[in-house]
């Protein structure tokens, strides 16, 4: 019983991605899970209840840099790696648990989505994204006072650029099951900033 209940919440949820939660009918629904209207309400009073279990199954899975691990970094070069190890790991994880990579950013839009619904989703996604620009703008002034990257760069506006690189990933198919080429290609899109920028 609770394995249908997750398959329905995987599904579904992969459905509010692709589609978004306004677009997304219980027909959709019923036809990506093959069941009918009258199980889905066996296991859930609304689609907005499935919704609310998914976005919490995503939230579990993603993984951030911690305070420690982030003072222990002794380069920029270095926080770029641990970066891309959290995300990869994340991915693993995602396709554990949803069958398939899921994009950060298509989650974070599904999140705006219905930010009027679930306004609690939306404040942690608000905070999250202020922990990371933090995180990044300690790492890059220690970069400066180490003489890793030219000291007259601007620092929240280069912190915001390299955010970017590690959340955006839009060039790619939703469905690949291989997505180790995307963290390839965010490396080397992390490697041309930091050319540009090294002292």
């Amino acid at each position: 019983m609770a394995e249908l209940r997750d398959e329905i919440v995987k599904k579904s949820f992969l459905q509010f991605l692709n589609r978004g939660y306004k677009a997304t009918s219980l027909k959709d629904l019923e036809q990506a899970t093959g069941l009918t209207k009258g199980a889905f309400y066996y296991y859930f009073k609304d689609k907005q209840e499935i919704l609310e279990a998914g976005i919490e199954r995503y939230f579990s899975v993603m993984r951030e840099e911690r305070d420690e691990d982030v003072e222990r970094v002794a380069s920029l070069r270095e926080y770029i790696d641990l970066v891309i190890r959290n995300k990869e790991e994340g991915a693993d994880l995602s396709q554990k648990l949803f069958g398939c990579f899921v994009l950060e950013v298509l989650f974070f839009q599904l999140v705006l989505e219905v930010a009027s619904l679930f306004p609690d989703f939306r404040e942690r996604i608000y905070t999250l994204s202020k922990m990371r620009l933090t995180r990044w703008e300690h790492v890059i002034l220690k970069a400066k006072q180490s003489g890793e990257i030219r000291e007259t760069l601007d620092t929240s506006a280069l912190a915001r650029n390299l955010m970017s690189v590690s959340s955006s990933m839009l060039n790619i198919e939703f469905d690949d099951p291989n997505f180790q080429y995307i963290f390839s290609d965010m490396r080397m899109q992390f490697e041309q900033y930091y050319m540009l920028i090294k002292k």
